[in-house]
């Protein structure tokens, strides 16, 4: 087999750039995780002196707070003594108006239920008149049958469902 040596060249040449493009990349890719570990740390240092700086002010407001004198109040406790107030007489104004709207749903709920009763008082009438038009319809039909009613006369009482 005859290969020229133009090819051979060629061929080792893309292999030792395939190699120094690999080596390339395991280089930067060990530069970056080193640069990463080292942000990582020195966030993590600024973090915990964020912390302490934090941790250093609260305790002087606290301490300063600790050692503050004394001071009036007095008008803050009438401002508190007349928001009471007001609110009492919003809850008063509240519950007087629960009582009325409970009030009128008792009302309502009267009323529903006499309704109601008057419903199945009329329910059994209507039950009544129709059974006797029932029985009107077979004393009708009888009559018929035996030739007592007037001539031409039709009366027909019953059958209203159907």
């Amino acid at each position: 087999m005859k290969v020229s040596i133009g090819i051979v060249i060629a061929i080792v040449a893309q292999a030792f750039g395939v190699i120094w493009y690999i080596a390339q990349m395991d280089s930067t890719v060990k530069n970056l995780d080193t640069t990463v570990a080292a942000m990582q740390e020195s966030q993590a240092t600024v973090d915990v002196a964020v912390l302490q700086t934090d941790f250093l002010n609260l305790r002087e407001k606290v301490d300063k707070l600790s050692y503050q004198e004394q001071v009036d109040l007095s008008p803050i406790n009438i401002a508190i003594t007349e928001l009471e107030t007001s609110l009492g007489l919003i809850a008063d104004r509240l519950n007087e108006e629960r009582e009325i709207r409970h009030t009128t749903l008792d009302e309502i709920l009267d009323n529903l239920d006499e309704l109601e009763k008057t419903q199945a008082v009329i329910d059994n009438e209507m039950r009544t008149i129709m059974a006797d038009h029932g029985g009107f319809a077979e004393v009708l039909k009888q009559l018929e049958l035996s030739g007592l009613l007037p001539s031409g006369e039709k009366r027909v009482y019953g059958n209203y469902g159907q």
